[in-house]
């Protein structure tokens, strides 16, 4: 196959992007799955359920580590040799952690797939920009990106369902199956692509480029506003006098985030700051009425869905932001974007679990809406580097 620094294509290669869609979202399934099976996962390897929920943070640890030396050491190579050697090593470490009888391996099983995810993401983002010219990359990149949101959204359901069918194990099992089909995917169908030579080193330089620094900052921030409430949405609910119904609550999301994708998908590469201002303000208004008014069935569960609606949209829109702000560097640009976020999702797990502890569930999410008035007022800010008018 003919290697190229650029595939242009009159028609939108749909086909080719629904594979790295399957892929983001076979790697977000692979970074909740033992939240989604946790009691079992604790009675069989014997070690208690906090011990199995710090498996996810050990996953975005890895991520962390790995998002930025990884893009520059691996720069200089062939995309697609790459790639599939990423995504096996989700396989690998997928079919390991279901046959693992040991806590220790389990842990070093998910800092190496999430080492993995540290360079899948920018690679993924790369391609999707290269596949498809420039009026379409954010097009192209929120398509990529939809599998990671609604595997965030619908995730951790899918795997309690298949843990209670199948066993734990069974679910991990199920997911390198996928994974295996997914890699033939990519041998037989994905072009390959030539590395850029400016891009082998990142420069310090970059983190001065005007607005990366603002993007940067509004990514976290945006990551710690959603994780402080996202990930503490069970008290949030038993404080309100809601029936603890996780798995709806998620569902509900999930449902919202489809239609938050496809508006993203078909406004992003001509109104970008428009839609990014929408995402926050829809968010921090969902958030202010659950802050006042959750205790209403109605009110809460409407809410959860316009938050979906709102959230939909958002990791595709700070992706784009950064990108664009790094002068078209994709995988540069993602990457910064990976570690960014998930720091986010350290913190704000962390920052909502002190909240929760100090003062109560009941200012988890005035502190998520307080945080997101923040994120609002840093878009405004950024109007002409950062975010600006398209």
């Amino acid at each position: 196959m003919v290697i190229t620094n650029k595939m242009p294509r009159e028609k939108f290669p749909f086909l080719l992007l629904l594979a790295f869609t399957m892929v983001a979202f076979s790697a977000i399934i692979t970074e909740l799955l033992p939240a989604g099976v946790l009691p079992d996962m604790a009675n069989d390897l014997q070690v208690r359920e906090s011990s199995i929920g710090r498996l996810v943070s050990y996953y975005a640890l890895g991520t962390v580590l790995t998002a930025f030396p990884a893009t520059a050491l691996t720069s200089g190579f062939s995309r697609k040799p790459l790639l599939i050697t990423v995504i096996f090593g989700f396989f690998l470490s997928n079919a390991i952690t279901a046959l693992s009888q040991n806590y220790l391996l389990t842990v070093v099983m998910r800092v190496l797939a999430g080492g993995f995810s540290g360079v899948l993401w920018p690679l993924m983002t790369g391609y999707a920009a290269r596949l498809v010219n420039e009026k379409n990359m954010g097009k192209a990149i929120s398509m990529v990106m939809a599998g990671s949101t609604i595997a965030l959204s619908v995730g951790l359901p899918i795997g309690a369902f298949l843990g209670q069918v199948i066993g734990w194990r069974g679910a991990f099992a199920g997911l390198s199956a996928l994974i295996f089909m997914l890699i033939v995917w990519i041998a037989w169908k994905i072009p390959d692509f030539k590395a850029d030579e400016k891009k082998i080193n990142i420069p310090v330089k970059i983190f001065r480029m005007p607005g990366v620094p603002l993007v940067m900052t509004t990514t976290f921030t945006a990551s710690l506003a959603v994780y402080v409430a996202y990930t503490y949405l069970s008290p949030i609910m038993v404080t309100n006098g809601i029936k603890d119904n996780a798995g709806l609550a998620l569902g509900l999301f999930g449902m919202g985030a489809v239609p938050g994708i496809l508006i993203t998908a078909r406004f992003i590469d001509t109104h970008m700051r428009s839609m990014l201002l929408s995402s926050i303000l829809l968010g921090a208004s969902v958030l202010f009425i659950i802050s006042l008014a959750g205790h209403f069935y109605f009110v809460f569960y409407t809410c959860i869905v316009f938050w979906g609606i709102s959230f939909g949209g958002l990791p595709s829109l700070l992706q784009t932001a950064t990108i664009n702000a790094t002068n078209g560097l994709p995988e540069i640009g993602s990457s910064i974007t990976v570690t960014v976020y998930n720091i986010g999702v350290f913190s704000g797990a962390f920052i909502g679990g002190l909240v929760l502890d100090y003062k109560g569930p009941d200012a988890i999410s005035w502190t998520s809406f307080l945080l997101m008035v923040i994120v609002i007022l840093l878009v405004v800010t950024g109007r002409r580097f950062a975010f600006p008018s398209r």
